[in-house]
């Protein structure tokens, strides 16, 4: 079976500087991958070169097979790429329902319905449409985040840290939401998140990095609740 992305022999970094190296990495549809491994190893950098926003300076990108290393980030968004940064994703002066309208705006069917769609998974900002994103709470604007990337049709997402910042309370929410508009909408993901005992029950696979490198693979996501083999991709 054809994965729905792949990468081939990446090399990438920011000014001369050398983050990653020779990664080689494939993903099924519907498949939901972590990325795990110390801050600094790769992680954030590799999910910016998915997406087009940092170009890579050795290997290819394959999407649905496609060759898509020269394609910028907005044409992947609008072929079936859905991005969450870490920051900056979300348009603070505006509405809720502005900042939503505004992420489909090449959407394809009705705005209103797939909008309605998401708050029923997303309930916390039904009453905050017409509330001015600047002023949601911590959890109501990661989730507007998410929703953003989510109303757009997607076969792939890429998700750099949901839970980034909530309390213990609202990023088991927001897990719990994203899982079930993943069981809804049926897209394959590829996360960065540091909350392992939250995810371990609905990650497919586990890809494991160290020094820019793809140091391991775990294919049971117990491995996430376990100290002493996640130590090897941690400390040693």
């Amino acid at each position: 079976m054809e994965p729905i992305l792949a990468t081939e022999h990446i090399d990438g970094g920011y000014q001369g500087r050398k983050v990653l190296h020779d990664v080689t990495l494939r993903v099924n549809a519907g498949e939901h991958l972590l990325l795990i491994g110390p801050n600094g190893c790769g992680k954030t950098t590799l999910l910016k070169v998915l997406a087009g926003v940092l170009k890579s300076d050795a290997g290819r990108v394959l999407f649905r097979g496609q060759d898509i290393s020269s394609v910028p980030a907005h044409r992947r968004m609008r072929h079936g790429m859905g991005y969450l940064m870490q920051t900056g994703n979300i348009f603070p002066s505006l509405t809720v329902n502005e900042n939503l309208h505004l992420s489909y705006w090449h959407g394809d069917g009705d705005f209103r319905a797939h909008r309605d769609r998401l708050l029923t998974v997303f309930p916390m900002l039904k009453d905050r449409l017409a509330r001015r994103a600047g002023l949601l709470s911590g959890g109501e604007r990661q989730a507007l985040a998410v929703c953003m990337v989510m109303i757009r049709p997607a076969e792939l997402l890429l998700l750099d840290e949901p839970t980034a910042g909530l309390a213990p309370k609202a990023a088991e929410e927001m897990l719990r939401a994203i899982r079930e508009a993943q069981m809804t909408l049926k897209f394959a993901s590829v996360m960065v998140e540091h909350n392992l005992r939250l995810v371990h029950t609905w990650v497919s696979r586990v890809i494991a990095m160290k020094q820019g490198r793809v140091a391991g693979e775990e294919t049971d996501p117990s491995v996430l609740l376990n100290h002493d083999q996640l130590q090897k991709y941690y400390f040693e």
